[in-house]
């Protein structure tokens, strides 16, 4: 095991069996405190941990503060959430999505509101840090706020002589651009894909909204009702159902045994991709053909994008919050973001670093169009959250095998059997 490995195998056993840094550290010298900090690792296209680098930055300019960084191992977020109910958290940790909302909702993150105040919180995106308050109180700050939008592979338009997506594409465009670059080989088996539906919940979601209907209560980040056995909604599931198995333009990935980012970065199967900013960086690293980024098509009701969910929090139960804090501010500000946006590619979560965004990043730098994720950041929201999203989880994606991948249940019957299921299962609550 390399010297970096067993530093950080030591890291690991102090955070899950040592009870509390405090103990270690009593014969430390006490005008330094350390705390330590808990994050997946996040690479540069150098291959160095953007963490590790944001961690040093820090370090070299406190006297009284020293951070100790521990990269998230396997099951890192069930580990975590065992040590937060030991009492033996990280002070600083990162998270996303549906775990990270659990771990605001039951009390495992400090309240921020009287270390920032509307001053400190302006320049973030405001439907990002509605994410983070619970009760009207605030528990975390946004690191970064990826966007979606539309990748698409450029050489693949050229050889079919069609024109590259852009603002004025709609739902039917996309489909007949699909159909046109949908090819198949003298044996009747597809080579190349026109488009890419996946069963990720903020795909899914957008789709809904793009034709006018709603998932959750409007205004809502986390519901305690789902309204996808409305009709707006099942149109917006039926169409992508449809991409699937009538127009023949998007495959099963289960059957291709590979995601649309692996099929996308080939380079000689899949035409268009639904993803976000938080893929330029691996795509710039990966793709073995020409490509680019366009804003989403048009729904009959408009446009829709959906942002990230991730941030940091600081552990309620931490021996040290006003130095957590410090960090954290670090860890957010106009700073470390621009170090996570010029070094890391990340779309930055303050929206006054938009133009650099555009112009400093790597990708941008190699003339890719990061512009659709700057413009659409004015109408993107998160994919909505659930007060039981347990409950959701284990209803929902089986439902979305049978109908999308599986295609043994109608969209409608599907969609209006999960919602009841899932509404009786949030009633509870």
């Amino acid at each position: 095991m390399s010297r970096q490995g067993l530093r950080q195998g030591r890291r690991m056993a102090r955070w899950l069996l040592i009870p509390s840094l405090g103990v270690l550290l009593s014969g430390a010298a006490e005008a330094k405190v350390t705390i330590s900090f808990l994050a997946p690792a996040r690479r540069t296209p150098a291959g160095e941990d953007l963490n590790e680098k944001l961690v040093k930055m820090f370090n070299e300019r406190r006297n009284d503060i020293e951070v100790e960084y521990i990269p998230a191992g396997d099951d890192w977020v069930n580990k975590a959430t065992v040590a937060m109910a030991g009492g033996n958290a990280p002070d600083v940790i990162a998270g996303w999505e549906s775990f990270f909302r659990a771990w605001l909702e039951t009390g495992q993150a400090l309240p921020l509101d009287s270390y920032f105040d509307s001053r400190d919180l302006r320049d973030f995106v405001p439907s990002h840090l509605e994410l983070f308050r619970v009760n009207g109180r605030l528990y975390a700050l946004p690191f970064y706020t990826g966007v979606s939008g539309l990748f698409y592979n450029v050489d693949m338009f050229d050889r079919a002589g069609l024109t590259y997506p852009d603002e004025t594409w709609t739902w039917d465009t996309l489909l007949q651009a699909a159909k046109k670059l949908t090819i198949q080989d003298g044996n009747g088996r597809t080579r190349q894909w026109g488009m890419d539906i996946e069963l990720g919940w903020d795909r899914l979601v957008l789709w809904v909204w793009e034709n006018g209907g709603r998932v959750i209560d409007e205004g809502k980040v986390v519901g305690n009702r789902l309204y996808l056995d409305e009709p707006k909604a099942i149109e917006a599931f039926q169409f992508q159902r449809d991409l699937i198995w009538e127009h023949r333009v998007a495959p099963v990935w289960p059957q291709l045994g590979m995601g649309p980012w692996d099929a996308f970065w080939r380079g000689d199967l899949l035409a268009m991709w639904q993803t976000g900013s938080w893929d330029v960086n691996a795509t710039l690293l990966n793709a073995k053909a020409q490509w680019n980024v366009a804003v989403r098509p048009k729904g009959p009701a408009g446009r829709a994008a959906s942002h990230t969910a991730d941030g940091f929090m600081v552990y309620a139960k931490t021996k040290h919050p006003k130095e957590a804090v410090e960090f954290l501010r670090f860890l957010t500000s106009p700073e470390a973001e621009r170090v996570m946006l010029v070094e890391g590619g990340l779309q930055p979560a303050r929206r006054s670093l938009g133009l650099q965004y555009v112009t400093e990043t790597a990708a941008a730098k190699r003339g890719y169009n990061l512009r659709p994720f700057i413009d659409s950041t004015a109408w993107a929201r998160p994919a909505p959250l659930f007060t039981n999203q347990k409950g959701f989880n284990d209803n929902f994606w089986p439902m979305m095998e049978k109908i999308f991948y599986k295609n043994e249940i109608s969209v409608r019957v599907g969609l209006q059997e999960v919602t009841r299921q899932i509404n009786a299962i949030l009633a509870q609550r």
